[in-house]
């Protein structure tokens, strides 16, 4: 009996490791994305490792506090993605440059709002048809951390800054870390909850 749990939990663990992800994609501006953040309230960051042949375009008005949040700011297409695990549904948004490379991360988690995590999503620009064939390459995370996103005027310039959350949920705390380990980079400490 043993032997065939086993077997059991070994076929589920291949069957979310090769489990569909369902995707769909609106454009959006820097300014819309930095606008709705500071609402979702602690989310997964996953910045991604820039290419060799990125070419940073910085968005009139827009700074950020942090090099580690200057994907944001390259940020035009999100491309939301969902899929069903052994854990149960996961979700995130790829935060996509013009070229439709990924940016960075960001995962939903227990302690996000989700009614901000859908207003995000409720884009009023063009899904695209098709995706080009780079959006399907895997881009290389550079770190993972739990942030909550806030924003402030300086000079006439919207500045975007993040700080580690000091109260995360233990569900949060264990499905950033399973991610962390899917992402293949570690977790950032946070604080306990």
């Amino acid at each position: 009996m043993f032997v065939s749990l086993v077997h059991r939990l070994q076929d589920l663990r291949l069957q979310a490791a090769t489990a569909p992800v369902s995707r769909r994609g609106l454009r959006v501006t820097p300014v819309r994305l930095i606008a709705g953040l500071p609402a979702l309230g602690n989310v997964l960051y996953v910045p991604m490792r820039p290419g060799s042949s990125t070419v940073w375009e910085l968005p009139r008005g827009l700074l950020v506090e942090a090099m580690q949040l200057a994907p944001l700011l390259q940020t035009r297409w999100l491309m939301a993605a969902c899929m069903i695990t052994v854990e149960g549904p996961r979700e995130w948004i790829e935060c996509m440059d013009r070229e439709g490379r990924a940016c960075a991360r960001l995962h939903l988690l227990p302690d996000t709002d989700y009614l901000a995590w859908d207003r995000l999503l409720a884009g009023d620009g063009p899904m695209p048809t098709a995706k080009p064939a780079h959006w399907l390459r895997h881009p290389c995370p550079a770190s993972a951390q739990v942030l909550r996103f806030h924003t402030r005027r300086l000079a006439g310039l919207d500045v975007l800054g993040a700080e580690a959350t000091a109260v995360v949920s233990a569900l949060s705390r264990q499905l950033a870390g399973r991610i962390a380990r899917a992402e293949a980079v570690p977790l950032q400490s946070m604080g306990g909850g």
